[in-house]
């Protein structure tokens, strides 16, 4: 029963702090040869937009928190399916937040991405800025059959370098898992945690550096194109490439999300094949 005061004022009650929930979920196949949407889901502050797409015949969806960023204790979770011979580009509205949060605990980003065979999916979410003393817990799980082509990109930036910002206290973690036909392909892990600005300074984590990319590329004849990859990647002092058969990994380290951006872009318009997403140049 209600006795008229608030958890603040009761001996041992703190008041629980609001949490950010989003989901959204979509899926698409190909119909005469043209991509069509049959499942479009989003609950809480995860939105889907579709805006027209010109050109090779797509669905493009972008993603947007309505919350704003994140911080301890927000969930939000993407799924996707690719229906055969299907073709779906998912991307961001802007730039991700990860806030300060209160307590150990994180937020947590979940994305689950599915494609037939015979499909082109493409995952491309624009960068994710932690501030100091954000906690983040982010994980990709993706399932290719037959010859779907898989490209995909997550970056992260530690503050904003153009502010003077430094990340000296928070926790990062990233979990890559791919599979085709059930068989893992590729699988990375990543965590940092405490004086993050000291950490990255390490010349084994970032050397001082405050952006980082990493960009798969699953299909067949992937490993073809580690050439040219390499000659986009000669423009940043710390990036690499690597290639098995049918599979291209690069890794990028920049000073700021600025020298990232100038050699991503034209990376991922290499191994996509087409120009990005209209919302990685507003």
């Amino acid at each position: 029963m209600y006795d008229g005061t608030s958890p603040s004022d009761r001996p041992g009650e703190t008041p629980s702090l609001q949490r950010a929930r989003g989901r959204a979920r979509i899926a698409v196949r190909a119909e005469d040869g043209v991509t069509r949407l049959v499942d479009l889901y989003q609950d809480g502050c995860a939105k889907l937009r579709l805006p027209k797409v010109y050109g090779p015949s797509s669905v493009e969806a972008v993603l947007l928190n309505t919350a704003g960023g994140l911080t301890g204790g927000d969930v939000y979770a993407t799924e996707a399916l690719a229906g055969p011979g299907a073709s779906l580009v998912l991307t961001s509205q802007a730039c991700e937040r990860v806030y300060r949060a209160t307590g150990d605990q994180p937020a947590r980003v979940e994305t689950r991405l599915s494609a037939d065979a015979g499909t082109c999916l493409h995952w491309l979410p624009q960068e994710t800025i932690l501030f100091d003393g954000g906690r983040l817990d982010r994980t990709l799980d993706v399932d290719l059959s037959g010859d779907a082509a898989f490209l995909a990109v997550e970056a992260l930036v530690l503050g904003r370098v153009a502010s003077g910002e430094t990340v000296t206290g928070g926790a990062f973690t990233d979990s890559w898992r791919i599979r085709r036909d059930g068989k893992l392909i590729f699988a990375d892990a990543a965590r940092i945690g405490g004086d993050i600005d000291a950490v990255a300074a390490g010349p084994a984590v970032l050397a001082g550096n405050k952006a980082v990319a990493t960009v798969v590329l699953a299909a067949s004849g992937a490993e073809a194109k580690l050439a040219e990859a390499r000659a986009v990647l000669d423009s940043l002092a710390t990036a690499g490439a690597s290639a098995m058969p049918g599979l291209l990994v690069c890794r990028l380290v920049a000073p700021d999300d600025r020298a990232l951006r100038a050699c991503l872009v034209p990376l991922l318009n290499l191994l996509a094949g087409r120009a990005l997403p209209r919302v990685w140049h507003l």
